[in-house]
């Protein structure tokens, strides 16, 4: 069964690929003449952006069931870190929706300091509401293989978003992307979210 944070992630991934069709009418329409490549890079970022909102997504609500009693908490040292006066907040709310509001916000807020978009993040983050060894348990032995995966296209986010995707090798030029690369990564993406999905 799919997490409500499932049909999130799919509606933003379908905007990154909304990005990649228009970058091809583009390209097509101008006939090479405009460069479309930056909607390729738009999409890209976009695709992860929906995965670190869907890894946000999916912890928070485990972190807040958990907090309310309406989860168990696994055994081990698994915590979120909040401060005294937000859990002193939730415990004084006067009423459930109080109380689920004042958690939500709370955890949310110390959520927001991170990002979970590399594979050891997002396994840390996943571990913190009691889904220890993430990549092992969805992949077994080709976990490191998907972990790669995902590792290639965060670094090619990191280039696009931190270094205007220079070209390391012709300064003053673009990393050449395409249609092609691009829907390979939204690919990767969207398998890994929807493998890691069904143990939420």
């Amino acid at each position: 069964m799919s997490t409500s944070r499932y049909l999130l992630f799919l509606t933003e991934l379908n905007r990154a690929k909304d990005l990649v069709g228009l970058g091809q009418s583009l390209g097509a329409m101008t006939h090479g003449r405009v460069d479309s490549s930056d909607l390729f890079r738009a999409a890209l970022v976009q695709a992860v952006s929906a995965l670190d909102s869907y890894v946000h997504g999916v912890v928070l609500d485990k972190a807040v069931d958990i907090m309310l009693g309406r989860a168990p908490h696994s055994a081990g040292n698994v915590k979120i870190g909040l401060p005294f006066g937000a859990v002193r907040d939730v415990l004084t709310a006067s009423n459930i929706v109080d109380r689920e509001l004042a958690a939500r916000t709370h955890i949310a807020q110390r959520l927001s300091l991170e990002t979970f978009q590399r594979p050891d993040d997002i396994a840390r983050a996943f571990s913190m509401v009691g889904l220890p060894k993430l990549w092992s348990t969805v992949w077994q032995s080709s976990s490191a293989v998907v972990q790669k995966s995902i590792s290639l296209v965060i670094q090619r986010r990191n280039r696009i978003v931190h270094q205007c995707d220079s070209d390391p090798l012709n300064p003053g030029s673009v990393t050449p992307l395409t249609d092609a690369d691009t829907l390979t990564s939204l690919s990767t993406i969207r398998d890994a979210v929807t493998a890691i999905d069904q143990f939420c």
